[in-house]
């Protein structure tokens, strides 16, 4: 894969520079912040859980002040079935101990196994899409990020959804990973700094 094509925008896959690129291992927290929700490494993979009614949430602990691209293979651990989700351009409220702002992006989620982009909080903005269907404990490689306010999420090479945020849209922030109510495993991390440039898209007509 080395371009998205995205409403008026393509990404350009292999000139957006790797800014990190890790397989996970017993030095895992010289990367990544345990937020909130368990978190612990095992054979390779990092494991993230969260019983309770809300999302667990792992974050680099660097933050990037520019749009980024995570990809990431993940698989939810059997007996735990839901949401496969990702956050980035997330901005954390101290207070609360949760997200203060962020795009949230994720497949088999929001109570009816739905795959979709929100900007927290999640009144804000919401598209969600019943059109790819997950299969528990199943290895998929997932892709998503935003170019100005433009949010995508790809599983395996296809894209799934995108949604355009044209008010106030929120970029750089800290990126990571939320097991809502699940559990999952993650290998295999890369951020990628966005390189993109205009499409111009016009139809010919056919008749």
């Amino acid at each position: 894969m080395n371009e998205i094509l995205l409403l008026e925008k393509r990404i350009l896959v292999d000139e957006s520079p790797v800014v990190l690129s890790y397989s996970p291992d017993e030095n895992w927290e010289k990367y990544f912040e345990n937020m909130c929700g368990n978190w612990y490494e095992k054979d390779g993979y990092l494991i993230g859980s969260e019983p309770e009614n809300k999302g667990g949430i792992l974050l680099t602990r660097e933050s990037y002040p520019y749009d980024v691209m995570l990809s990431f293979t993940v698989k939810s651990v059997l007996p735990a079935t839901r949401d496969l989700n990702a956050v980035f351009a997330v901005e954390w409220d101290h207070d609360a101990n949760y997200l203060k702002r962020a795009y949230i992006s994720g497949v088999n989620g929001w109570y009816d196994g739905k795959s979709g982009i929100e900007r927290f909080p999640e009144d804000e903005l919401r598209v969600l899409t019943p059109s790819y269907a997950y299969t528990p404990g199943e290895e998929i490689r997932i892709t998503t990020g935003s170019v100005e306010g433009h949010a995508f999420l790809m599983v395996n090479g296809e894209l799934i959804i995108e949604m355009v945020d044209n008010r106030d849209s929120i970029k750089g922030g800290r990126v990571g990973f939320s097991p809502y109510s699940t559990v999952l495993a993650i290998k295999d991390i890369e951020i990628r700094k966005i390189s993109w440039q205009r499409r111009e898209q016009s139809y010919i007509p056919e008749f």
